[in-house]
């Protein structure tokens, strides 16, 4: 049995991953045009615009509105909906804060379902179980970047007169059955974060094909302000979620990459899963030959019924072997709904609104045991990184050092 590095044995990667730039020359010059233009504000400039009508024309979509962020994008998405307060919006146990906030804000009650084993998407199954009269969305969330069962979530929504919102903020320009994530529901949101597939720093965007939504969604980013020479007089309340010209200016390049960005990631996750499937006791996330992953993050279990180690330890042992990787903790490590501010029932000081309220008629609670697939999940998983910058040896090098890890355990076991 070959020693492990952490235990002063020699590391399976001596060389450094693969890097690169993200932003480019594209970038730079669409930055500086904007710059020397002299006017950063969307309503009269011209790069927001131009991002805008880029991405709809990617998508096939009639419509795209850029925004500060791609929390702000689900917001939006929400708000332009008009569901009354106390509405009920289904959504995945594993996702980021960054799908909720919009949902409190609004004083909606989400409502979490639970997830299936193999994908760690939301189990539609699950979601069905939770739609009663009160409800009014399914927030879809397409987590890690592989898209969910799109086509059932479809059928529930169709079936119980539901809207359904696509959460891509991972999943940027990943297929279902050949069609982009984004282009199937009402109406969905993206995310151009630090740390997303393509990013302007913060930034997002939401699009859809409703004409009903689309002046909706316009008014919610701009403080109902309308911006067409008709007289200002907000007829609801709206934020401030404006995406400047300086964010569309970077965005433009981004798009520009995205499908080449995917493509290789995709190559690069699919190699990785196919190495990490041979190894006995890690069952990398399971890919559906009908999608395609953007691995934003894979996903990988350990079976503790073949390897005897928690995936700390495991996790430290990989990364004494120079490979990195870590716990699952996309959302602190547990579902979303044992954070303080679902069990502490304290999303606005002094009330606990939306969560129980007699004005509302609700009254929801959030135990442990609640999604308990979820739960489990964290337990026993962990994630790798993957960028389109690393080289089919990076790759093989993780698969090696996995193996070696996993063996080990395998062998203390005996």
């Amino acid at each position: 049995m070959e020693k492990l590095a952490v235990f002063g044995g020699p590391k399976t990667k001596t060389t450094p991953f693969g890097t690169g730039k993200r932003i480019g020359k594209k970038e730079k010059d669409e930055l500086i045009d904007a710059i020397d233009s002299d006017i950063l504000f969307y309503v009269f400039g011209s790069k927001v615009k131009q991002m805008e009508n880029l991405m709809a024309a990617m998508y096939g979509m009639k419509y795209c509105n850029g925004c500060s962020s791609g929390t702000a994008a689900v917001h939006i998405a929400l708000g332009s909906l008009e569901l009354p307060p106390g509405t009920e919006i289904i959504t995945s146990a594993i996702t980021d804060m960054g799908s909720l906030t919009g949902v409190l804000y609004q004083l909606l009650v989400p409502r979490f379902a639970d997830i299936d084993p193999e994908t760690y998407n939301m189990d539609p199954d699950s979601v069905e179980t939770l739609v009663n009269d009160r409800t009014g969305a399914i927030l879809l969330v397409h987590h890690a970047g592989l898209p969910a069962e799109i086509d059932r979530f479809l059928e529930i929504a169709k079936k119980h007169h539901l809207v359904l919102v696509e959460d891509c903020a991972q999943a940027h320009y990943t297929t279902y059955r050949g069609k982009l994530c984004g282009t199937f529901g009402d109406i969905s949101a993206f995310s151009l974060n630090h740390f997303k597939l393509i990013t302007t720093g913060s930034g997002g965007m939401v699009m859809t094909n409703r004409d009903d939504l689309e002046e909706k969604v316009k008014l919610f980013i701009d403080k109902c302000y309308f911006r067409d020479g008709r007289k200002r007089n907000p007829y609801f309340l709206a934020p401030n979620y404006q995406m400047t010209e300086l964010q569309g200016a970077i965005a433009i390049g981004q798009l520009e990459k995205v499908k080449s960005i995917v493509n290789r990631r995709n190559r690069l996750g699919m190699r990785l899963i196919e190495g990490l499937a041979k190894i006995e006791g890690i069952i990398p996330q399971k890919v559906p030959d009908y999608c395609i992953h953007s691995f934003f993050l894979l996903v990988v279990r350990i079976d503790p019924q073949i390897i005897p180690a928690s995936v700390q330890e495991f996790c430290k042992a990989l990364d004494a072997e120079g490979i990195p990787s870590e716990p699952n903790k996309i959302t602190g490590g547990m579902p979303v709904y044992m954070y303080d501010i679902f069990q502490k029932m304290n999303a606005f000081p002094g009330s606990k609104i939306p969560f129980v309220s007699r004005d509302l008629d609700s009254n929801v609670e959030y135990p442990k045991g609640l999604c308990p697939r979820a739960e489990e999940a964290f337990e026993h998983t962990f994630n790798f990184n993957i960028t389109e910058f690393y080289t089919e040896e990076d790759i093989d090098d993780m698969i090696r050092a996995t193996e070696k890890v996993a063996s080990y355990f395998r062998e203390v076991k005996k």
